[in-house]
């Protein structure tokens, strides 16, 4: 009964000075943060975009609604 407890713990300190997790952990970090700026970016275009198109509808079609 006293080797079970033996072996967690040298799973448990195998598993601590392992640093793949922390690898995974900082790629997540980083695609979340480029995925933030892109969608940040593309919104932005989106509204830029947007709004001279209806400025351009505007002045071509002073009646009608764009």
């Amino acid at each position: 009964m006293g080797e079970k407890p033996v072996k967690l713990i040298k799973k448990l300190n195998h598993f601590l000075k392992d640093e793949c997790g922390a690898s995974m952990v900082e790629y997540g970090v980083a695609l979340l943060v480029v995925t933030g700026v892109g969608v940040t970016f593309m919104t932005n275009i989106g509204t830029i975009t947007g709004a001279t198109v209806t400025t351009a509808c505007q002045a071509v079609n002073a009646n009608v609604a764009c």
